[in-house]
């Protein structure tokens, strides 16, 4: 399964426990609650989105199908906005550096 990145044109600040995402090149942004910003960080910080999706469900009291429809969902939104790249898995080689860094 793929996994998610942020593009190097987008800036993503966080505000107590919800984010900010600014996309550069657009000058548009996008406002994320604490839930939708705990899916993206999980989205890119995890190896692949399968992996974001059971860290999600360890972390939330929710329906399996539910959490999978509001994470697509969201992926899509923010994937149209140009604010995330769904790319495919790394290699396991370790030789290549990370195309664009987690959220932290």
């Amino acid at each position: 399964m793929n996994r998610a990145l942020i593009p190097k044109h987008v800036i993503v600040r966080s505000v107590a426990d919800e984010a900010i995402l600014l996309n550069l090149t657009t000058e548009h942004y996008y406002g994320l609650d604490s839930v939708a910003y705990s899916m993206l960080r999980q989205a890119t910080s995890c190896p692949t989105l399968q992996d974001a999706l059971a860290a999600l469900l360890d972390e939330y009291e929710v329906e399996p199908e539910r959490l999978q429809q509001d994470f697509n969902a969201l992926l899509e939104q923010l994937q149209q906005a140009n604010l995330i790249e769904i790319v495919p898995p790394d290699p396991v080689s370790s030789d290549s550096p990370p195309a664009a860094a987690p959220i932290s």
